[in-house]
């Protein structure tokens, strides 16, 4: 479904991400994690053909047998909406305040050639699909008189239109509450074609996805099953994040990654995780590759509970 190679992002002389190599197989959810500056969206973006004015992506990626990278805008115009969508975090920024919720939904189907009745007829089917109540009214609502779990199902609707045969969400549950965002994630799970879930709460990819893609500084530092990443981390940085998701007793103090995300550039050279890492020595100045069968890894001093 979806083959990425080489993938590096750039700003100018500044590279933002580096050397990402995955894949995601028809009907497979796999999630992307990592700290906010990791370079989880620009990887997404770049897919979509959506990254900013000065930001360049260069390597491979196809989707099926096209090309995604690299290619002229008209061409990646025919793919958005069609092939893959994406969902982004905040609705209210992708939505159109001026028009109605229905009219939003049905212009993705038309812009993609389907008639205008038919797309009108099927917006409303959507809003249906993705459980919101009273579809007909919702189809008339604006984006504001909608609640954010209501908009964030509209947006899922766009999405879903023209059922393409690729998703991405971008942190799609962040602003939602707790009970909503439960909601959403059983909706996405149960509606997805091929996934790819960006997010930096393990407990929700743990939820949603089958395998897991761990960025850090613009690099995949360790992938795998989520079962055999999260039980047997490798790389010190998913250790890392690890600890500091799980419940901790009253008392006790919450553990913690020492340090903070470097800005763009200023990742250390060799293994980009080196200036936070209690584990590393001079060897880490070279930078590891990322290497293993199924579960890998990019770290020179790996944690190991067997």
């Amino acid at each position: 479904m979806l083959s990425v190679e080489g993938l590096t992002v750039r700003a100018g002389s500044v590279e933002l991400v580096r050397d990402v190599s995955f894949e995601i197989g028809p009907g497979e959810r796999v999630g992307l994690i990592g700290e906010s500056g990791s370079g989880k969206s620009l990887t997404a973006l770049s897919l979509m053909g959506l990254l900013p004015e000065g930001v360049t992506a260069a390597g491979a990626a196809r989707l099926g047998e096209r090309d995604l990278v690299g290619v002229p805008e008209r061409r990646l115009k025919a793919l958005r909406g069609q092939d893959v969508s994406m969902v982004f975090q905040e609705p209210m920024t992708a939505l159109n305040p001026l028009m109605r919720v229905g009219a939003q939904v049905t212009e993705v189907m038309t812009l993609h050639g389907r008639p205008a009745g038919q797309a009108r007829a099927r917006a409303v089917e959507l809003l249906g699909r993705v459980r919101l109540p009273q579809p007909e009214q919702v189809a008339r609502a604006y984006p504001h008189q909608l609640s954010g779990g209501q908009r964030q199902r509209v947006m899922l609707a766009i999405a879903l239109a023209n059922e393409p045969g690729l998703l991405i969400c971008d942190e799609p549950t962040t602003a939602l509450d707790v009970t909503v965002q439960k909601q959403m994630l059983d909706l996405i799970a149960e509606v997805a074609p091929a996934l790819l879930f960006i997010t930096h709460d393990l407990a929700v990819v743990a939820s949603v996805c089958e395998r897991v893609l761990v960025m850090y500084g613009g690099r995949v530092v360790e992938s795998g099953p989520i079962r055999e990443v999260f039980g047997n981390p490798r790389h010190r940085y998913t250790e890392g994040l690890l600890a500091a998701s799980r419940l901790t007793p009253r008392g006790t103090r919450l553990p913690v990654i020492a340090g903070s995300v470097p800005a763009a550039g200023q990742f250390p050279d060799g293994c980009v995780f080196t200036n936070r890492c209690p584990h590393a020595t001079p060897a880490c100045e070279q930078e590891p590759a990322l290497t293993g069968e199924g579960h890998a890894h990019a770290c020179r001093h790996p944690a190991d509970r067997g």
